[in-house]
């Protein structure tokens, strides 16, 4: 237990306010909730000797751990409850900042609402009750509000609520949720198999002690001293009683254990009947699958000519502006064709308005399309394999220059 406490000590040094931190240490929390009250001992130090500052970083922790590990089971609630109205107080006290108030207030109204700690009101928390733990009067609030913490629950969880019926909440409550019909069974029968383990085994020691061959020999009444007729008396009923005991173990194990072996085994007819179903189905979806590939395949070769075809097209027309005019020139304008150009169109290697239209196939000058029909080629299909379909698509004009372009980069 010395080796887990010093780790928490580790990562407690080490928390801060971020989500990443807090809930990676709280994961870690809920996995060792089995140790939970030796891990609040060291929660609570720590707390103590914290900065101000940081206090807060600890009722977060907290506060996650608890909302992670309810459904799993109620150790770090019952861990952490009798001192929890402390640590609030504590906080309260060395960090009297408005943000820590609210953030307070915030916790105790989602711990009241979904009454983590029963159905009792919390509102006392948020008075700190004294004025700091470095005078007197800080430290005695400290010890009273632990002491009143701790002997709220001398009065029971859920006081209003029957013993029987929070025990079976309890044993519900430590299911895990996803499990149900008779995954759900097995486990609460596993929880009783593990639960008539433990009574067996505290039969056992009683008649280690008891159930003694020296006391329960054939002549021991016979040969019993003067004077110690009662004390042999008193040690045949011990061993009567712990032999009795036993057997009352061993009776509720022997269930135990047949209950859980015959849940197990429809349980593992059904997982068993349900993988060879779904093997089936999976070797069965293998042709649809090649189907589906198949016509995607073939979807992205479609895309790709396509995708060709609309940046040929787009490469083509802005070296020609003359090319797009009767497409403006055919919705009616107030004002003249000439005039509806506010920017000439300008090649990207210069020349003015003058300069001609240059084929791309033709020597000198159509570097600057190849390069900026390359770029949209790969813009467009940035899958090596769509871009080469595209590619082929071309003309074998185009395809010849941009393959060129290619060469010489």
């Amino acid at each position: 237990m010395g080796d887990i406490s010093e780790a928490f000590k580790v990562k407690l040094a080490g928390l801060n306010a971020s989500s990443q931190s807090i809930e990676t240490l709280s994961h870690w929390c809920v996995f060792h909730r089995k140790k939970a009250k030796d891990l609040v001992k060291v929660w609570e130090r720590e707390l103590q000797g914290a900065a101000g500052k940081r206090k807060l970083v600890f009722l977060y922790l907290a506060n996650d751990v608890i909302q992670n590990s309810r459904k799993k089971g109620r150790e770090w609630v019952d861990a952490l409850w009798p001192i929890m109205g402390w640590a609030m107080k504590h906080t309260l006290r060395n960090s009297s900042d408005e943000k820590t108030m609210r953030q307070c207030e915030k916790l105790v109204n989602v711990w009241q609402d979904r009454k983590i700690f029963g159905s009792r009101s919390l509102s006392g928390w948020l008075d700190p009750g004294g004025a700091g733990d470095d005078g007197a009067n800080g430290q005695a609030a400290d010890v009273a509000a632990k002491a009143a913490a701790k002997a709220e629950p001398a009065q029971g969880r859920n006081r209003d609520v029957p013993a029987f019926a929070r025990r079976r909440e309890e044993r519900l409550d430590a299911v895990p949720s996803a499990l149900t019909g008779k995954r759900a069974a097995l486990a609460k029968a596993l929880e009783a198999v593990e639960a008539a383990s433990a009574a067996l085994e505290k039969a056992n020691a009683t008649c280690e002690h008891d159930l003694v061959d020296a006391y329960i020999a054939d002549d021991v009444v016979d040969n019993c001293p003067a004077g110690e007729e009662e004390r042999c008396k008193i040690r045949l009923q011990a061993a009567e009683s712990a032999l009795a005991a036993k057997r009352a173990a061993l009776e509720e194990s022997a269930k135990a254990n047949a209950e859980a072996a015959r849940l197990a085994k429809e349980v593992h007819e059904e997982c068993e009947s349900s993988a060879t179903a779904e093997a089936a189905e999976l070797d069965e979806s293998a042709t649809v699958a090649v189907k589906v590939a198949t016509l995607r395949m073939k979807a992205t070769r479609a895309a790709a000519k396509a995708m060709a075809a609309a940046a040929a097209s787009e490469g083509a027309g802005s070296k020609n502006p003359k090319a797009v005019a009767p497409a403006a020139a055919a919705e009616p304008a107030p004002e003249p064709a000439e005039e509806t150009e506010d920017e000439p169109y300008v090649p990207e290697g210069g020349g003015g308005d003058d300069e001609e239209y240059v084929p791309m196939d033709a020597a000198g000058g159509g570097g600057g399309d190849v390069e900026a029909l390359l770029a949209t080629l790969r813009e467009a299909a940035k899958d090596p394999e769509v871009f080469h379909e595209m590619l082929a698509a071309l003309p074998p004009e185009q395809r010849a220059a941009i393959e060129a372009h290619m060469a010489d980069q």
